[in-house]
């Protein structure tokens, strides 16, 4: 990681790296579990652009996985809630109340679809690129199958081959880069583990309880069949499909300003990240409840004065974090004190 680290730890003891950039509405960009971001691409402008564009629009949040890169190696849990734990690390780490989740194409997708299940009032939007219940798809490659064979082979070797299976054709530099970041952000055990362990999750069952907002990203002519996207789509009951141009595995090397304006419309970043009116676009509704909230009062109490459902309530004051940048009671009594809106 370029930026500064900072650490957060998992209820189970696992210490998290964690890093920010940009402020505004928190976007918690997820690893490719089991892997972590790395060094790697952090070198490659179209990665480097990537970061700098959404973290002018929001703050931007990385972190490194369980058992991978500077987290602790020795994670020992590599399960479902064990993945989850170190999401809630990371956001309570930063005092996030509120927070995008962004899962790539790999067991983060899984793995935020279960958190957004059990946690709708701290995920305000849910961003799945190439979505799927599960990785069997993955795992059931021959060719994958094959490659976890090389980990205790020929370490060396299995970084370079998976770096080929991901990616693609890359330049051999880059490619010889993304390989040694493998080595040396992963252990050959910590990896073993982690894919063995994943194997068996499977969330078909908690789509249909996702509350929150979801959009899900497929690259059209990408290596994952357009089916398992559609069935996530048609699972999760608030949910809607953009279908991006392109081959590439990663979502920033090929048409990023599709999938920048998919997200812009969906976070409601429509004017993209220079523009806000002084009051954010808040409706009368939830003007009142920002008024309320900034005067102290629970979500419970503001239910009962506007004889609203509590749930109602939690929605309303998450799209008033969302509208004007906040991600904590303190920064919207900052915001309301700013723009008049307090009583």
């Amino acid at each position: 990681m370029e930026r500064p680290t900072q650490y957060a730890k998992t209820s189970d003891g696992i210490k998290i790296a964690l890093t920010t950039k940009g402020k505004g509405i928190p976007f918690v960009e997820m690893p490719p579990i089991p892997i972590c971001h790395g060094a790697g691409p952090a070198e490659i402008p179209e990665w480097q652009v990537w970061d700098e564009e959404i973290s002018r629009r929001g703050m931007l949040v990385m972190y490194d996985c369980r058992g991978t890169g500077m987290s602790d190696r020795d994670a020992g849990d590599y399960s479902l809630d064990g993945w989850a734990r170190d999401i809630d690390a990371v956001v309570d780490a930063l005092g996030l109340e509120t927070f995008v989740l962004f899962a790539p194409d790999s067991l983060a997708v899984p793995v935020a679809i279960a958190y957004a299940a059990k946690n709708p009032e701290r995920v305000s939007h849910l961003i799945l690129w190439q979505a799927h219940p599960h990785i069997r798809h993955i795992m059931d490659e021959p060719g994958f199958a094959t490659i976890l064979q090389l980990i205790d082979r020929d370490w060396k070797l299995f970084s370079e081959v998976l770096v080929q299976w991901m990616e693609g054709w890359l330049p051999p530099e880059t490619a010889q880069r993304e390989a040694a970041a493998i080595r040396e952000l992963h252990t050959p055990q910590g990896l073993k583990a982690a894919f063995h362990a994943a194997e068996s999750i499977d969330v078909s069952d908690l789509m249909p309880q996702v509350e929150t907002p979801t959009l899900v990203l497929h690259r059209r002519e990408g290596r994952q069949s357009l089916d398992e996207s559609m069935q996530v789509a048609s699972a999760i009951p608030n949910a809607g499909l953009t279908i991006v141009d392109g081959t590439a595995f990663g979502w920033a090397l090929q048409h990023p300003e599709a999938v920048l304006q998919a997200i812009d419309e969906f976070v409601g970043w429509v004017n993209g990240p220079e523009q806000r009116s002084d009051t954010a676009g808040l409706s009368p509704r939830e003007t009142e409840v920002l008024r309320l909230l900034a005067s102290g009062k629970s979500s419970r109490e503001i239910s009962s004065e506007l004889t609203l459902a509590v749930r109602t309530v939690e929605r309303h004051i998450t799209n008033v974090y969302r509208k004007i940048g906040a991600h904590n009671r303190a920064q919207a009594t900052s915001f309301a004190l700013e723009h008049g809106l307090t009583s």
